[in-house]
């Protein structure tokens, strides 16, 4: 699916959440100059992700509803207007207002782009194509913060603007070069559903573990996120490099599964044999975290939980796209606000765990992926697992029954 439109939607991908990227650094000395409390702080990022899940069911469905294009556009002014709004904020309620808006504003950009996705690929190559998306994705968000270090001697606010600009930039392309799909490609992915009826759908079998298992590896992965760099403090006194190279190690082998290896692993594996194998790495990788005796098996650990999460995750997605009943936009809308879900509880309840000891948010984490592992083990077969659904069109005026 290497075309335009994928060309220009990676481009997309990649230019906001390199924006998103520099800002998270950035907000603990904004957080700072405003005398915050390392709650308050926290918060900050909580709010985000509150307001995403809160927001995405309703933008997905507007996806569905008015046109991937129009609300991929104002998502992408709804970045910029994130990240802007933070150079006015005063006070901490002004912050948490500023995060909280600009979450809201800018949730449909996801929904709309995997949307696209959807509506471009067969169903053979949806999954490749969701794994370089993601892949692309998070080599923006790897590449956020080194470009926020070249902002960061222009002054604390310098990488909030930077980001702005970034997600401003990509307007005009999208405006220009994007080509919206045709209704009837849109219309044939379901979406005649109310938005109360297909939210209740991520309840109905099948969809209900799928869900789950993006809820699922969501709290996992935030409560690594939230509490590994105290964890290597605490045990081993690791410096900020140390600390840095395991999220690198993370970040990039995730990266680089995705992008490189999901193609060949989609056209010669099941996919519930790759999203099992996945949750194995990851049961793997929090027990290497947990149980580390050096940093080297924190790093170790690391790497395992980025192969299985560049697995899962892409999988997962493909799946609930080709067998959805909802429409594209209203499932990547649910599915990415059962993922913020996840980034709030995850940190929260890692953070409790952590006071009572050190290794538990990492034993949880491991529990929780191999009692996901069990799940999706004895369900079966993915494709027996959801109801039919109407036939889809790939292209227009081309019918593809399953």
């Amino acid at each position: 699916m290497m075309d335009k439109n994928f060309i220009l939607l990676g481009f997309v991908m990649f230019l906001t959440m390199t924006g998103y990227g520099i800002v998270l650094p950035a907000l603990p000395y904004l957080a700072d100059q405003l005398h915050l409390t390392s709650f308050q702080m926290g918060s900050l990022i909580t709010g985000w992700a509150v307001a995403q899940f809160i927001s995405t069911p309703f933008w997905g469905r507007m996806v569905d509803r008015l046109g991937r294009k129009p609300l991929l556009l104002f998502g992408l002014f709804g970045f910029g207007v994130a990240f802007f709004s933070l150079l006015f904020a005063k006070s901490y309620i002004q912050l948490l207002l500023a995060r909280m808006i600009g979450a809201f504003l800018s949730s449909g950009t996801q929904p709309a782009v995997f949307a696209l996705v959807a509506d471009a690929t067969d169903l053979e190559n949806r999954g490749s194509a969701m794994a370089r998306m993601g892949a692309l994705n998070g080599l923006g968000f790897l590449c956020g913060p080194a470009v926020g270090g070249l902002f960061s001697p222009l002054g604390v606010q310098a990488p909030f603007v930077a980001a702005g600009l970034l997600a401003w930039l990509t307007l005009p392309f999208v405006w220009l070069m994007l080509r919206e799909p045709p209704r009837q490609v849109a219309l044939a992915a379901g979406g005649t559903f109310s938005l109360w009826r297909s939210m209740m759908m991520v309840f109905y079998p099948g969809y209900r573990l799928m869900f789950g298992i993006i809820l699922g590896i969501s709290v996992a992965a935030s409560s690594l996120f939230g509490m590994l760099g105290y964890l290597l403090i605490e045990r081993f006194q690791a410096s900020l490099m140390e600390t840095g190279l395991s999220f690198s190690v993370l970040s990039g082998v995730s990266v680089a599964v995705q992008f490189f290896l999901m193609d060949v692993m989609y056209r010669h594996v099941r996919e519930e044999k790759i999203a099992l194998s996945g949750l194995f790495l990851n049961v793997a990788g929090y027990l290497l975290i947990a149980c580390s005796t050096g940093v080297w098996m924190a790093v170790l650990g690391c790497g395992f939980i980025g192969v299985g999460e560049a697995m899962i995750r892409p999988t997962i997605i493909s799946f609930l796209s080709k067998h959805t009943v909802m429409g594209q936009g209203t499932t990547m809308g649910l599915q990415q606000a059962a993922d913020s879900l996840g980034r709030i509880v995850g940190p929260l309840f890692g953070g409790w765990v952590f006071t009572f000891l050190i290794s538990g948010p990492f034993w949880i984490s491991s529990l929780i992926c191999l009692l996901l592992f069990f799940l999706l083990l004895q369900a079966g077969p993915l494709k027996s697992m959801v109801p039919a659904r109407q036939p889809r069109l790939h292209d227009a005026g081309t019918e593809v029954n399953r």
